[in-house]
């Protein structure tokens, strides 16, 4: 069942279009884990010797050696393949999944530029996610039951999974991303396998009628082949390859054909190392579709499907079974838990940093409190920068700047928020803007948005914040927005056949360069216009795509990568020292 799960999601992964249903490999996965741990549990508990420290011992031994190999691997691989911004998103996302919050982390994911699989390694660790939380609740609410109310442990378990069935049903009909990734909609899944185990269904008990669990294959295999993404799952849809698993896990009759099928060497191979090649499949695929998105189809696919074997193989033959035997020890409990807090607490301190050097960007919260600040001495005065995601695009090519100049550097930029007067909000974000500006008395300020949303039918407000700001810094420098890419001008585009040149959108270049004229019209006394077309567009006419040393310009269709901000650097530093003459 391990194999099959895991083989649907890898094809799934691989191209979505051969097997349509096969992301329901992880609602497989979360049946057989709710009836893995709590056959443990039960026979533990009757037999008078269930232990809160063993039970974590074996759920250590077994999730974190493989876990967090293949999380540093993957940070590793992502430092020479990601651009610094993709790479400051997967800093940040390994957080995540050390803290066991990865689920979380995707389903209130709110970056402003447009999302791309091939740049989160890490978005498959939203299930184990689930199940780590699972794991931590589960134990003790079934132990303070069997102890206390016995004969309430199975309908208690119904009425919550009955609960978080609803709730699922229910969510994903308004929230379908949350319903997707939440515990409390997800629960239902894992407790169907735990009804399954104190059932009695086990190898002890009279086994089903092979109809039975033929019919809970059918279930299975029919949901990989027939279920689509969509707003309709997880919902009652996902009971179908939740109950079939169900069936496939009740005990086997006499002559069951469907043992014997799931019993064949190859499957009980892929099963066992099945946890080892979920870790690594994914991180292979969307490094080899990020690093390679101009090769052949046929080429990503058999690298990816040779390399995630391979890893997969040593990985459970040379790490995950060997540490698991060893961390198992009773006396190397202590030794267990003590290593995992340490590679924990380095995931959260590696990924913290990787974020904060790859992509500088600011919360609402962070400008009231001053801004983030990066200080270098001797001080040779102020750089502070404001806008939303277009300034912050700039943020890590200005912190360099200025910590090169012995700058220091304040940055007020924050991804999807509006730093001009009159905003919809209210102006909190502005009105903290200028308290910044007035306390930190910039010599210059750099003012970036994207215009054409910004000031669409209001181009009046930059006029009035580069009034008021220009009150505190010494020159304001505004940029002109940048041109932006067709639809199909990115990795997927070009994974699916889209080839250079790329050319902008001729009415959304009318507009962006209508806008631009405006900006550039306020320039004058301590006014500077960057004017970004001249470098960004190609001599055809077309938008650039790669520098020089054939690395993305841009992370999206309107937004720069660190690499295409770098190449404005020129002009940044030019202002700069304008400024302070």
């Amino acid at each position: 069942m391990r194999a099959l799960a895991v083989l649907s999601v890898m094809v799934f992964h691989l191209e979505p279009g051969w097997l349509p249903g096969g992301f329901a490999g992880v609602d497989v996965f979360f049946v057989i884990s709710g009836y893995l741990i709590t056959s443990i549990i039960r026979r533990q508990s009757e037999a008078g010797r269930f232990s809160f420290g063993e039970f974590y011992q074996r759920r250590v031994a077994r999730i974190f050696p493989a876990f967090f190999c293949v999380a540093l691997s993957t940070v590793v691989a992502a430092y020479f393949i990601y651009t610094p911004q993709d790479f400051g998103s997967a800093g940040a996302n390994l957080v995540a999944a050390a803290a066991s919050v990865a689920n979380l982390k995707y389903m209130l994911q709110g970056s402003y530029f447009e999302i791309s699989p091939d740049a989160q390694p890490f978005l498959h660790y939203w299930s184990l996610a689930v199940e780590e939380q699972f794991y931590l609740l589960f134990p003790a609410c079934y132990a303070v039951v069997f102890r206390w109310r016995r004969g309430w442990l199975k309908w208690g378990m119904w009425v919550v999974m009955g609960l978080s069935f609803a709730g699922c049903v229910v969510l994903t009909q308004v929230r379908p991303v949350w319903a997707f990734y939440l515990l409390p909609t997800r629960a239902w899944e894992l407790l169907a396998g735990c009804l399954l185990a104190v059932s009695g269904a086990g190898r002890g008990a009279a086994g089903w009628r092979p109809w039975v669990r033929v019919m809970g294959l059918v279930m299975v295999v029919g949901s990989f082949c027939f279920l689509r993404e969509g707003q309709g799952f997880p919902g009652w849809v996902a009971g179908v390859p939740v109950a079939g698993a169900v069936l496939l896990l009740g005990p086997a009759g006499v002559g069951d054909p469907v043992e014997r099928w799931l019993s064949l060497g190859v499957l009980t191979a892929v099963g066992r190392a099945s946890y080892s090649l979920y870790l690594w499949h994914w991180p292979v695929f969307s490094l080899v579709d990020y690093r390679f998105f101009g090769a052949a189809g046929w080429v990503r696919l058999v690298v990816k499907v040779v390399v995630s074997v391979v890893l997969a193989v040593l990985s459970y033959r040379y790490l995950e079974g060997p540490a698991r035997r060893v961390l198992n020890r009773a006396g190397l409990r202590g030794v267990a838990f003590g290593a995992s807090a340490v590679l924990i607490g380095m995931s959260v301190m590696v990924g913290r940093a990787i974020r904060e050097d790859g992509y500088v960007n600011a919360s609402a919260e962070a400008i009231a409190a001053g801004g983030i600040v990066y200080e270098r001495v001797p001080n040779a005065g102020t750089v502070m920068i404001a806008g939303d995601s277009n300034a912050s695009m700039y943020g890590r090519t200005l912190r360099d700047l200025s910590a090169e100049d012995g700058r220091r550097f304040v940055s007020c930029s924050v991804a999807a928020g509006d730093p001009l007067p009159g905003a919809e909000d209210g102006g909190r974000l502005w009105r903290d803007v200028v308290a910044v500006a007035a306390e930190e008395k910039p010599e210059v300020l750099f003012l970036v948005c994207h215009w054409t949303g910004k000031l669409a039918g209001r181009p009046e407000r930059l006029k009035a914040a580069v009034e008021e700001l220009g009150k505190h810094a010494r020159r304001i420098v505004l940029c002109t927005q940048p041109p932006q890419l067709p639809v199909q001008a990115n990795r997927e585009g070009m994974r699916r056949g889209a080839r250079l040149p790329f050319f902008e959108d001729e009415k959304k270049r009318v507009k962006r360069e209508e806008m631009n004229r405006y900006v550039e019209s306020l320039a004058g006394g301590g006014v500077r216009v960057v004017d970004v077309e001249g470098v960004l567009r190609m001599g055809d006419g077309s938008v650039l795509f790669f520098d020089e040393s054939g690395r993305q310009v841009y992370a999206d269709g309107s937004h720069l990568t660190a690499y295409g901000a770098g190449l404005l650097g020129g002009m940044f530093r030019a202002a700069m020292v304008e400024a302070g003459r």
